[in-house]
């Protein structure tokens, strides 16, 4: 279960987009997302995009800020979401199960064997 759990693979790739020249700063979304949990209760999220959108990047960037396998200030100190009311409080404070859909692990043959696994 260690790979799924508290995975460190969302903030590897999420740091290293982060630090690229023209990467955008999308993290006031966290702060969207905090204030959809603390001020009106609601527990679950559906994120959308299109095709090649983003969806990826995203997901990283909330496993990596709300994950606890990584201490993640270094990346989102210089990001909108440091001066949120919820940041300190929250930032690499909960647990996160991190599953990757977008490709097959090398041990499994398809989807539903890869599933079973989980």
């Amino acid at each position: 279960m260690g790979m799924f759990l508290n995975s460190r693979s969302p903030f590897g790739e999420y740091s290293s987009i982060a630090g690229t020249r023209y990467f955008v700063d999308k993290s006031a979304m966290i702060d969207e997302i905090l204030e959809m949990v603390m001020g009106e209760g609601q527990r679950y999220f559906c994120i959308t995009r299109p095709r090649r959108f983003g969806k990826s990047v995203m997901a990283n960037m909330i496993a990596s800020f709300f994950g606890r396998a990584v201490d993640g200030r270094d990346v989102f100190d210089r990001l909108a979401v440091a001066g949120g009311k919820y940041y300190q409080e929250h930032l690499n404070g909960h647990d996160v199960i991190y599953i990757d859909f977008s490709r097959l692990p090398r041990d499994c043959k398809c989807y539903e064997q890869y599933i079973q696994r989980i």
